[in-house]
């Protein structure tokens, strides 16, 4: 038996939602005889008298499973908390509070649970709001993709594109499809962790690699929209040149939003995997995702938030919750476990050989690279050494500095650091995981491969430290360090 002390709106509600749900054993109290009336038609048994002054060691029916407090006396209330407690020491007792000082009170007295009123209407009210943005967002974002009838839509993705950027461009591409919209994605860089190779070939995904952002102008000359996924800005990180007109950006990563441009934007850093927002337009407009494409949201979800323990938001939480009963759990076991290259295997080998630990503060130069993604594969395993909570590894790639930082420090926002050390259009990502790319220009081209390392090596571990304000001991830089890192990199 659940029994109600107080019958106003909110035992009204609870009666009638609890009537529903099958609950046939419900006892309300209070003194308001009229009041008690208004529950007839639940047919539930209703006792008229003072609740504070009520024996409830005489209560009728079954043992009781819940007391549920509504009064609105919170003294009163904390003795009858109290009380309660004496009477039915292991039954729950949940009260009704108007803030925090009244929540202490009542679980100090020994309430079960101390519910706030405002606090839930509150909630409920930014739900709404949630939802009545959500909708404005779709019904623009559907617009402005039907202006592409004609010529469709090309979908750019961030360079070097990871599973959440794929499984997103792949969505977009689902709802452009909805509405009779013709698309085709590409991208920039490589495509190279062992895993993003298994997501692409598993899935049969059709992604068109461009080499230099002068490829993606005749794409741009052809089609009526252009969409940015997981990148915001025209040639930050992807293969776009600067003054690229895009029409659709969807990220979640931190930007300077004055620099962002476009019809549609929708720019949501709070979210740990921008698949979590695609499944958010996908729900919303009643496309239920096929299984390839649900195998991929899900897991660009957990590679993004890193199986649920970094940047994981109930937004990520209700993504994934929606997604895997539409999961192939065969495919996704052949994604998640593809065997290792052997340059990742010698690019994680040479980032512990060639690790140097300043305080809790670990850099590694992995030297002449091909495939950047083993980078974030290093870091991730750097940052698992004993005293360690702030980790870059980096490595040159032809003729970049590809930068892979990982954090556990909750003090430290990794894509602000990156930034500050090698300016705003080369780096990025969240506060706990970041990267970035630098052009090397004109020193690209030097023969002598030696001397490249080791001005790459003094030059990046210097700026990082320095932005991170690490003390470093006194080195021999060469005196064209700095015209070297000032040619490169934009502070």
């Amino acid at each position: 038996m659940y029994i109600i002390l107080g019958c106003d709106c909110v035992a009204m509600a609870l009666v009638k939602n609890l009537s529903k749900s099958g609950e046939e054993e419900i006892l309300v109290i209070d003194k308001d005889e009229q009041a008690l009336n208004t529950l007839k038609e639940f047919n539930i048994t209703t006792i008229t008298a003072d609740i504070y002054a009520y024996n409830f060691s005489s209560l009728p029916g079954k043992d009781p499973v819940a007391f549920i407090i509504l009064q609105k006396n919170p003294k009163e209330n904390l003795a009858l908390i109290k009380r309660i407690k004496e009477l039915f020491p292991d039954k729950f007792v949940l009260t009704q509070v108007t803030d925090d000082k009244e929540s202490s009170e009542s679980m100090a007295a020994g309430a079960d649970r101390a519910v706030e009123s405002a606090r839930i209407l509150s909630d409920a009210i930014l739900n709404e709001l949630e939802s009545a943005k959500l909708r404005r967002s779709a019904s623009k974002l559907v617009k402005v993709l039907r202006e592409a009838t004609n010529n469709g839509l090309a979908i750019f993705l961030q360079n070097n594109p990871d599973p959440d950027a794929i499984a997103s461009g792949l969505a977009l591409k689902r709802i452009a499809g909805e509405y009779g919209i013709k698309s085709k994605i590409y991208y920039g860089g490589n495509i190279g962790h062992q895993e993003n190779k298994a997501l692409v070939n598993l899935l049969q995904t059709d992604l068109i690699r461009l080499n230099t952002p002068d490829e993606s102008l005749s794409i741009i000359n052809s089609v009526d929209k252009i969409a940015l996924i997981e990148a915001s800005i025209p040639s930050k990180n992807n293969i776009l040149p600067p003054d690229t007109n895009v029409h659709v950006i969807i990220d979640h990563h931190q930007t300077d939003i004055s620099l962002v441009k476009g019809e549609f934007v929708e720019i949501m850093p709070g979210i740990g995997a921008n698949s979590s927002i695609m499944t958010r337009y996908l729900r919303y407009l009643g496309i239920a995702p096929d299984v390839p494409l649900a195998t991929a949201l899900r897991y660009g979800i957990r590679v993004d938030t890193s199986g649920f323990t970094r940047n994981t938001t109930t937004e990520d939480l209700d993504a994934a919750a929606y997604l895997s009963p539409l999961v192939d759990v065969g495919l996704l076991n052949q994604i998640e476990n593809p065997p290792m290259s052997a340059e990742t295997m010698d690019i994680i080998g040479r980032a512990i050989r060639n690790r140097e630990v300043r305080g809790a503060y670990l850099t590694s130069f992995v030297e002449f690279i091909t495939d950047r993604d083993a980078l974030p594969q290093a870091a991730e395993l750097m940052l698992q050494m004993e005293g360690i909570s702030t980790v870059l590894v980096f490595g040159i790639d032809k003729d970049k500095v590809q930068l892979s930082a990982r954090s556990v420090d909750s003090r430290i926002n990794l894509a602000s650091l990156l930034q500050k050390a090698f300016g705003f259009m080369n780096a990025g990502g969240h506060a706990t995981m970041a990267a970035g790319c630098i052009e090397l220009g004109i020193f690209g081209d030097v023969t002598d491969k030696r001397s490249l390392s080791k001005i790459t090596f003094d030059a990046v571990r210097k700026k990082f430290f320095s932005a991170a304000g690490v003390d470093i001991e006194k080195r021999e830089i060469p005196d064209d360090l700095e015209s070297i890192m000032n040619y490169s990199v934009k502070d």
